[in-house]
């Protein structure tokens, strides 16, 4: 009798051991903000091109040096004349419902992409034809020689080319997607879905990995984890007690003022990103008096860059004020055309404004307390336009609220309508104008808020971008720099270090383009 409960007692033991060693491993993590759009195609936001790498795959990838490198192909050929590029697709690829990949889904993607996409765009201006070949293999034909298709293909900025079905990429333009399907290592979780609280990604068990090292963005995406639940948390004191409580293990964006608390618990904090983040405030192009180049040249003489930098890290982690429309020591570093906005001239801003037109008229601010750098800056910017007698309300929101607002072009005050943002990007997309959207300054308009028209510098911008590298991309990219100050698309505030934190127990973050989620252990 006893020997039979001391055996059963064992099978017990046994049985619980198991269970514990079968429960899934789940990454919590706190994300910058919620997503907004699940289009990988539409989604033009640091939040988005996260989500969109997780669940979507893209033809290329980068890696730690931002260099593109082939993801979802085995192969690709370009002829000697540089203008017909060859791709063939890696055996084997599956979306989520278990479908293959063919090209013919690649192929409509890529034209849903091109043709409604600021950075799309870039390309369909310049092929001559996109064709199936065969299930796997397909080609791209250009009218002119265009060095950065690799690129621009690897989805360096929101949006990307996220491979997705060929039906979904058929729908009508704007259609939700409510339940998306790509290929890449993590399925979204639809039914798991609290709008403005939660989402939720599980393990692709089909995804097949690359082989070659991970570096960056680029080679093996190997899933460590069954699950990855993001939880939104927009008060940055609760964000960092769950982190300290352990209820969460991974903090996207750490508030500066918090990171010594949480290092002094011993938690990991530091920046993951290649470059670090910018500042900037801008206005709306579509409305007066920022319409007119004098009032943007009073809101440029407004800010002294330290003061904006103290106000959004203090000295919690590095900051550097920089006058560069992309990210001062990144590839193309230079503050040239600078020179006059350097320094804070109120007096000089007030009479601007004056120039303009502005008479006292309710100018709106709009901002989000969810992400406090946004915060932060808004104080600054509104004491500021304060100072020069602009009679500026400031209407703060949810994110989920400021990103579709900002997006709106010409409407009304009071109707949805609005004058000035400020906003930060990460320099990891900011530092090329490629996909710094806020230098697509296309005419009639871009498709990033604020919405801004100047054809002499689309003119600059395309010189650059056709350029080859070396000397003569450098001094392309010079000439158009100096347009920009002239034209000013925004304000440049100064550059800051974004941090990540994580606890002990999380292994294998990667140094990336944007964060990833593969390669990420939980102990």
């Amino acid at each position: 009798m006893l020997r039979s409960l001391a055996t059963a007692l064992a099978l017990l033991l046994t049985a619980g051991t198991a269970a514990q060693a079968q429960a899934p491993s789940v990454l919590r993590v706190i994300p910058s903000a919620d997503i907004t759009e699940l289009d990988p195609t539409r989604g033009a936001n640091l939040v988005s091109r996260i989500y969109q790498q997780m669940v979507f795959d893209t033809l290329f990838a980068l890696d730690s040096n931002l260099v593109p490198r082939p993801m979802m192909l085995e192969s690709h050929r370009v002829s000697d004349d540089g203008l017909t590029y060859a791709f063939t697709l890696r055996p084997g690829l599956r979306f989520h419902n278990g479908a293959p990949v063919t090209s013919r889904d690649v192929v409509a993607t890529l034209e849903r992409w091109m043709n409604n996409t600021s950075i799309g765009g870039q390309l369909r201006t310049r092929m001559a034809s996109l064709a199936i070949v065969d299930e796997r293999g397909f080609t791209l034909t250009l009218r002119e020689r265009f060095g950065l298709v690799e690129f621009i293909l690897a989805g360096p900025g929101a949006p990307i080319a996220g491979i997705m079905p060929e039906a979904d990429a058929r729908r009508e333009v704007g259609s939700p997607l409510p339940n998306p399907i790509g290929s890449g290592p993590f399925r979204y979780v639809a039914s798991a879905r609290v709008a403005g609280h939660r989402a939720v990604f599980e393990r692709n068990p089909d995804y097949v990995s690359r082989s070659e090292p991970t570096d960056g963005l680029a080679g093996a995406r190997v899933v460590k984890v069954d699950r990855v639940e993001w939880i939104v948390m927009p008060d940055a004191t609760t964000a960092a007690n769950a982190m300290a409580t352990g209820e969460a293990d991974l903090w996207e964006q750490v508030t500066p003022d918090l990171a010594p608390f949480l290092a002094n618990r011993g938690i990991t904090v530091r920046r993951l990103s290649a470059l670090p983040s910018v500042t900037f405030v801008r206005p709306n192009f579509q409305l007066p008096p920022f319409n007119d180049a004098r009032a943007r040249q009073a809101l440029a003489l407004l800010f002294d860059q330290r003061e904006i930098l103290d106000a959004v890290a203090g000295d919690k982690v590095p900051t550097r004020p920089c006058w560069s429309f992309t990210v001062c020591d990144g590839p193309f570093s230079t503050e040239a055309g600078a020179e006059p906005f350097r320094q804070p001239n109120l007096a000089r801003a007030r009479a601007l404004m004056g120039e303009a037109g502005y008479r006292g008229e309710r100018l709106v601010m709009v901002a989000t307390p969810q992400l406090p750098v946004i915060a932060q800056m808004a104080l600054v910017v509104e004491q500021r336009l304060r100072q020069i007698g602009v009679n500026v309300d400031v209407e703060m929101m949810d994110f989920s609220a400021m990103f579709p607002r900002i997006q709106t072009a010409n409407k009304p005050i009071g109707q949805g309508g609005y004058h000035l943002f400020p906003y930060y990007a990460v320099g990891s997309s900011w530092y090329h104008p490629l996909t710094n959207l806020s230098l697509d300054v296309s005419c009639p308009a871009s498709s990033w808020a604020g919405f801004p028209c100047d054809a002499e510098g689309e003119r600059l911008r395309q010189a650059f971008l056709a350029a080859p590298p070396g000397s003569a991309q450098l001094a392309a990219y010079d000439a158009f720099h100096r347009r920009m100050w002239e034209f000013l698309p925004y304000i440049p505030t100064g550059q800051f270090d974004v941090t990540s934190a994580f606890r002990r127990n999380v292994q294998g973050v990667l140094n990336a383009y944007f964060i990833a989620y593969w390669n990420i252990e939980k102990r």
